[in-house]
């Protein structure tokens, strides 16, 4: 099962803030906007709980995009009782942070470290409470990080719950192949991870790059980080570095600096002006980039394809016309005529190709042109045949099997036009589209008001070329199932079950 990343329960949200004042409402929500991010650079599940007066519930959970979730299962909404988790419900209750490690936690999968820091309102009593679960392969990894990075997370955690993070909600996730950086008051690298230094590394940086200050990397970090320093708000830029392009998320972090030794403190402590540091996080973009820049000139040569195929088809089809009105017959004019209009409904689908995006186009759309184009141009002013949607889905579906299903429908539409009506001036067609999502089929459904099927009817026995078409194509290309009946009031019913198919061609 594809879990979210980000779970809220708005009900227990809105009865969280319904009681706050307006200055901690923001605050919560600079909070709620924060935590997605603070679930990834801690490689944790993070929750916001609600205390209640004997349990607490959990509002929010966050996933992280740098690590499988500890928790299968969705937690939100559910509510514990104090008495299932006494340990949290003093931290909630005394309001100090708490931090303890159990090998086993309900729900969750191996052993966890828990923390958890309670949310204090403008009056200084608790309000909620973020709680962050780290598996134990995570926590021995963070064990090995250096403590300048450890310190800048806890503060992160602790800036966090103050409700201080502005603009984190416009951050990309970070992920397992992102690089983290710490930059500490007075703008020199205080930690890398590996993933960093590899990308600094592409940029020409071979040396260790600690306690260099950002003066000395001409990255691009200096103006990024200073930005996010004066403007007090997590910032996202891309640029271009020695030809590569590094998408880079930048969280400024205020405070007293604790990385800083105390005759740093004494030396240069006034130049932090209460800057405790920065997150830089990073990511090496290029390929990316360079991608959607190869499908966008292949989507734009495809689409050039498809322009002139409609156009060809378009040139075709005025050469028959101009055929048709010399033939001798009626029957030559009839057959260039289907003809025609076989070409018209590949010209449809043409034109669809073109302008899709997707690897899937719209049934609908598709069939509503082909019956209007087959009003216009087979039923003609003089005859009062209406071609008339009775219920139609919206259905999507790969561009394969589209394409299939609006030859056979466009061959059902001659056939009933031609010799379901015959010589007679006025009559109805129903057509009908709906999906079965129990059995994942897709159920197309024409009906006339003509002179219906003749007696012992059978489409092998009566072939003509467009039964030969819709029996191949249904059969072959949409492995569906069509039949034919005639209606107890007269007229003909022609239903077409097919099963739907993933874009890649298979059947769910």
């Amino acid at each position: 099962m594809d879990l979210p990343y980000f779970e809220l329960d708005t009900t227990l949200w809105e009865a969280l803030t319904a009681s706050l004042e307006a200055s901690d409402q923001a605050r919560l929500e600079r909070l709620k906007n924060a935590l997605p991010i603070a679930a990834d650079i801690s490689r944790s599940d993070v929750f916001l709980f609600y205390p209640q007066e004997n349990a607490f519930c959990v509002v929010i959970h966050a996933r992280s995009h740098a690590m499988a979730t500890l928790f299968p299962k969705s937690q939100v909404g559910r509510c514990l009782d104090a008495e299932d988790r006494p340990w949290i419900w003093d931290a909630l209750q005394r309001g100090d942070p708490l931090q303890r490690t159990m090998k086993t936690v309900a729900d969750a999968v191996g052993q966890v470290q828990q923390q958890i820091w309670p949310v204090k309102d403008s009056q200084n009593r608790v309000m909620a409470a973020v709680g962050v679960y780290t598996n134990a392969v995570e926590l021995e990894r963070h064990k090995r990080r250096s403590t300048s990075f450890q310190k800048a997370l806890k503060h992160f955690f602790r800036v966090l719950v103050q409700g201080e993070m502005q603009g984190c909600e416009n951050l990309p996730p970070f992920t397992d192949r992102s690089g983290i950086l710490f930059i500490d008051g007075l703008g020199r690298y205080r930690y890398l991870s590996g993933i960093a230094a590899n990308i600094y590394r592409k940029l020409g940086y071979l040396d260790d790059l600690r306690l260099r200050t950002l003066e000395e990397v001409a990255a691009g970090d200096r103006e990024l980080v200073h930005q996010a320093w004066e403007e007090r708000r997590c910032l996202v830029a891309e640029s271009t570095v020695r030809n590569r392009i590094l998408q880079r998320s930048v969280i400024p972090l205020f405070g007293p600096p604790e990385s800083l030794t105390f005759w740093e403190r004494i030396r240069w402590g006034e130049k932090t002006r209460g800057r405790y540091g920065a997150l830089l996080l990073v990511n090496d973009i290029t390929e990316a980039r360079e991608a959607e820049i190869e499908i966008k000139i292949k989507t734009a040569m495809i689409k050039e394809v498809h322009h002139r195929l409609k156009n060809n088809l378009q040139l075709l089809i005025s050469i028959m016309r101009m055929q048709a009105r010399r033939a001798r017959t009626r029957e030559a004019r009839d057959l260039l005529q289907e003809a025609m209009n076989r070409l018209r409904s590949m010209a449809v689908i043409q034109d669809s190709l073109s302008y899709g995006t997707s690897e899937t186009l719209s049934l609908t759309d598709v069939l509503t042109q082909i019956a209007a184009q087959t009003q216009m141009s087979m039923v003609g002013p003089h005859r009062h045949i209406r071609i008339r949607f009775s219920h139609m889905e919206d259905i999507q579906l790969p561009a394969n099997q589209v394409t299939t299903c609006a030859l056979v429908f466009n061959e059902l539409l001659l056939n009933a036009v031609k010799h379901g009506f015959d010589e007679r001036e006025s009559g109805e067609i129903r057509i009908q589209l709906r999906e079965k999502e129990e059995q994942n089929q897709i159920e197309l459904i024409l009906e006339d008001t003509g002179r219906g099927l003749p007696e012992n009817f059978s489409p092998e026995a009566n072939a003509s070329i467009g039964l030969d078409i819709i029996r191949t194509l249904v059969q072959d290309d949409l492995k569906g199932h069509i039949e034919f009946t005639t209606l107890p009031q007269g007229g003909t019913r022609a239903q077409l079950t097919f099963p739907r198919q993933t874009p890649g061609g298979r059947t769910p």
